[in-house]
């Protein structure tokens, strides 16, 4: 049985790919080509790495998204902890949701630019308060 040599794909593995994504993140308002000229590859290759990275959306959606971020974290946080009912601690570890929340509360407390240190006893106070 003869086997074959697999090719590797021009570009894989070169790291363009994540400079691209960062560049894009980092300054939405670059251009395809202006990202090109910086990451030095072909615009084609911006495009087909946008494209995965965006799936669908545009740039603004991205830019509002990063905006939003800390907001959208908080909300996620809510939604997980107001799911935590008394009938929940009574039959389930509600350990994975609770980190979940704080999880989302370093994160969003990092992108505002504020402490991340978390006292967990305040944490499983504001699920007390959510349940009051």
């Amino acid at each position: 049985m003869e086997t074959k040599t697999i090719q590797p794909v021009p570009g894989r593995k070169t790291g363009k790919a994540s400079a691209i994504r960062k560049l894009k993140c980092k300054y939405p308002e670059l251009t395809k080509s202006e990202i090109a000229r910086r990451v030095n590859c072909s615009i084609q290759n911006v495009d087909q790495v946008l494209d995965r990275f965006l799936d669908g959306h545009s740039s603004e959606d991205l830019k509002q998204f990063q905006e939003s971020k800390a907001d959208i974290y908080d909300s996620l946080q809510v939604r997980i902890l107001e799911s935590i009912t008394k009938d929940k601690l009574a039959k389930e570890k509600v350990w994975p949701s609770v980190a979940a929340a704080g999880l989302l509360e370093d994160k969003a407390r990092t992108i505002r630019g504020q402490a991340t240190g978390i006292n967990v006893s305040v944490l499983l106070d504001l699920v007390q308060a959510l349940k009051g």
